[in-house]
């Protein structure tokens, strides 16, 4: 019997993914894949239309988030998933709704920052309801981006990038880690560290101090808080050979496993023939389950 595949961290144009949650759920069924949740960062509004599109599909969904949070003097990224809308708590709903008011603050000056160092003849040019519009959700940099190469201050997107949307970010206050988690739990739902070996939003990030030996006693810290999952199957875990090294954390700490592509498409030079290839067996569905019915 074929194994089940599975795409449980994605985005869509919610965020900073190509395609709408309708499309993904095309996608998923052009791949074989039968299980799926929409993880857009900060923003719960492409549920609905992705849960309805699943249905109709006949593909198994649920709903997720990944939400960036402070920890430490850091910011790391946690997935949350739940058994459906209804269970998400409103003190959560209202605290991602003022997440989608800070990244459009946060919007307002990066765009006033970008404009003071690009050359003079684009100056004045980028308008923060140009860029809104471009994003049918959250405000992130990939639409500030697109805006850019709209109106030819750039190339191309990873030339944005490159060029000033890293050296000029504007970070932003994020929800503490504990707070995160104990809404996630709140709504009976599983809170999952994402990427823990990432460059960024990780454990483990030599160039800002963060080394391998020092993840335990982090995750060790996620756990008590009440982290249920690790996201230790993952592309650049797997291309750096770190893998094993998160699944006997995970296991250590008695955590979920789980594992994705972190699926955006285009905007990470992904094609859509890569959907649902994680290696992984989805025993973790069992394992949520457990949690939401609790």
């Amino acid at each position: 019997m074929p194994k089940r595949k599975s795409e449980i961290h994605m985005h869509s144009t919610f965020s900073d993914g190509e395609f709408s949650p309708v499309q993904l759920v095309n996608i998923a069924r052009e791949n074989d894949v039968t299980l799926l949740s929409l993880t857009d960062h900060d923003t719960f509004d492409g549920v609905p239309e992705f849960i309805q599109s699943a249905e109709t599909a006949g593909i198994e969904a649920f709903p997720g988030i990944e939400i960036t949070v402070k920890f430490h003097d850091f910011n790391i990224h946690v997935l949350a998933y739940f058994k459906n809308y209804e269970s998400i708590d409103e003190e959560l709903l209202q605290k991602v709704k003022e997440m989608t008011e800070t990244r459009e603050r946060r919007m307002v000056e990066l765009i006033k920052r970008i404009d003071g160092v690009i050359p003079e003849k684009f100056r004045g040019l980028i308008e923060f309801d140009n860029v809104k519009r471009a994003a049918e959700g959250v405000l992130a940099r990939p639409h500030l981006a697109r805006e850019m190469v709209r109106l030819g201050i750039v190339s191309n997107t990873s030339q944005a990038f490159e060029r000033y949307l890293v050296k000029y970010n504007v970070q932003r206050e994020n929800l503490d880690a504990a707070t995160a988690i104990s809404l996630i739990r709140k709504s009976n739902g599983v809170p999952v560290m994402a990427h823990p070996g990432e460059r960024s939003y990780s454990l483990i990030c030599p160039e800002k101090g963060r080394k391998k030996e020092n993840a335990p006693k982090l995750l060790e810290e996620l756990t008590e808080m009440g982290l249920l999952g690790l996201e230790c199957h993952y592309p650049y875990q797997e291309r750096m050979g770190t893998v094993p090294f998160f699944v006997e954390l995970a296991n250590r700490f008695g955590l979920i496993i789980t594992g994705s592509r972190d699926f955006h498409g285009y905007y990470n030079n992904q094609q859509t023939n890569m959907f649902g290839t994680t290696n992984i067996e989805p025993v973790f569905l069992e394992q949520f389950q457990a949690v939401w019915n609790n």
